[in-house]
């Protein structure tokens, strides 16, 4: 098959595939470090340096000068995370505005898609492709109790679509480069209430942007068993915008509108998505075992406060599609550190292990409801299938243990409702992947 004809099944492969996935919290704040399964089970260490498969052309695009043959990668991630709140919600306008004491579950299941090609179109030049999902986060509290008009439903997705190309200076070094297409989307629902129950109403307010960034990386191999790699992913500055409504009882019979219904079409947000550089190592110690490592360090103050303009809501007991919804957060720059090692069985299957921790950059004066992150250790195991001289599989597992999350923010202000949350979550999450590698020979 011809190389141009590879390209156009993959590109429609996956923009088709990937603009369904469901979004999911799982490293710190909502940033994902899985954009392939077969990382998942040494929990990505060596992220920049093993170039195992054409994941690569993501984590550091100078990788894609080891590669002698087409490569595609397509892999998904399915992610279980489980949290429980339990506290006490206090909102004014409630009949009893005192502290209400709740215990909620959260958490959710979501897929993680990603797919990859690569291509060496000449001894120095390497071309790849990638569709990942490097940011995503949902929780879902439910309309059961009263953590409802904190949060019911939020969720941020960024889909990135990278082309990049690489080049190979010497027979040690390489570099590689490329832009950054990310397409963002994001939510925030919560519940309002004017002091009886059955008036509650629903604020939903959805925005989406696409914006540009670049990543690029270098790659130095002191020999055929030992390699270092240095990538670095640019900050994106998203302007996000589009609807807010605020409808339901509380609007048609409080307020006398009769399609019960708020309508803001000019709602808009600012997020300016963190820059990332990974250094990494890999070092084959003889025919059957390889070690690995990384160090990922996150620029996460780029995101200070979260202010939501022209909100549908009630402000001094009118209706208005004018209202500023401010969310501090204050976040803070962070370290990923991994460790993993590799080891072949025989010439068909390989196992995977690793270790690791993730730092959150949440402060801990402005953790909310929204997304009550706190550090993270991992674990990991895998395996690598070669089932075929072209054709290999490789499934994952990580554990993250999540330590306690104190959850005590400045009160959520929403036109004239008030909601303060004082309480504690603890969770976990599962990660369970799977992909398939093609070798184009």
């Amino acid at each position: 098959m011809k190389l141009f004809q590879i390209r156009k099944i993959i590109i429609a492969t996956c923009v088709a595939g990937l603009y369904g996935y469901s979004s999911c919290s799982l490293a710190s704040a909502f940033q994902l470090w899985e954009q392939d399964a077969a990382s998942i089970g040494n929990y990505h260490a060596g992220y920049a340096a093993s170039a195992d498969d054409a994941s690569i052309a993501f984590y550091n695009p100078a990788g894609i000068s080891r590669f002698k043959n087409q490569q595609v990668v397509f892999g998904v991630d399915s992610v279980l995370t489980s949290f429980k709140y339990r506290g006490t919600v206090a909102v004014n306008n409630l009949d009893d505005p005192s502290p209400q004491p709740v215990t909620v579950q959260g958490g959710n299941i979501g897929l993680i898609p990603a797919l990859h090609y690569v291509a060496p179109l000449s001894d120095i030049v390497g071309f790849g492709f990638s569709v990942v999902v490097p940011f995503g986060l949902k929780t879902d509290y439910g309309k059961g109790t009263v953590l409802r008009y904190a949060s019911t439903e939020s969720s941020v997705r960024v889909i990135d679509i990278s082309p990049v190309l690489s080049f190979k200076v010497t027979d040690k070094f390489s570099f590689g480069f490329g832009p950054d297409i990310q397409v963002m989307k994001g939510e925030f629902d919560m519940v309002g209430t004017n002091g009886v129950i059955s008036w509650d109403s629903d604020g939903i307010n959805t925005a989406n942007d696409t914006a540009y960034g670049l990543h690029a990386g270098i790659l130095y191999e002191f020999n055929e068993n030992s390699r270092v790699g240095l990538s670095y992913h640019s900050q994106v500055a998203h302007h996000l915008s589009g609807h807010s409504s605020f409808s339901g009882a509380m609007v048609r019979d409080a307020l006398d509108i009769p399609s019960g219904t708020l309508r803001s079409t000019r709602a808009k947000v600012d997020i300016t998505l963190p820059a990332y550089t990974a250094l990494s190592a890999y070092h084959k110690v003889n025919s059957d075992l390889a070690l690995m490592g990384s160090v990922i360090y996150t620029q996460w103050n780029t995101i200070q406060n979260l202010v939501l303009q022209n909100v549908a809501g009630i402000s001094l007991l009118e209706p208005t599609t004018s209202l500023v919804v401010t969310v501090p957060q204050h976040y803070c720059n962070t370290f990923n550190i991994s460790a993993g090692a590799d080891f072949a069985v025989n010439d068909w299957i390989r196992l995977r292990a690793g270790i690791g921790f993730d730092q959150t950059p949440v402060n801990n004066m402005y953790r909310n409801v929204m997304l009550p992150d706190n550090n993270r250790i991992a674990v990991a195991f895998g395996s690598h299938f070669q089932s075929t001289k072209t054709i290999g599989f490789d499934l994952g597992w990580t554990h993250l243990f999540m330590n306690q999350a104190k959850v005590n923010p400045p009160a959520q202000v929403t036109g004239d409702q008030v909601v303060t949350t004082n309480g504690n979550v603890n969770g976990g999450a599962d990660v369970l992947a799977a992909q398939i590698v093609w070798d184009i020979f």
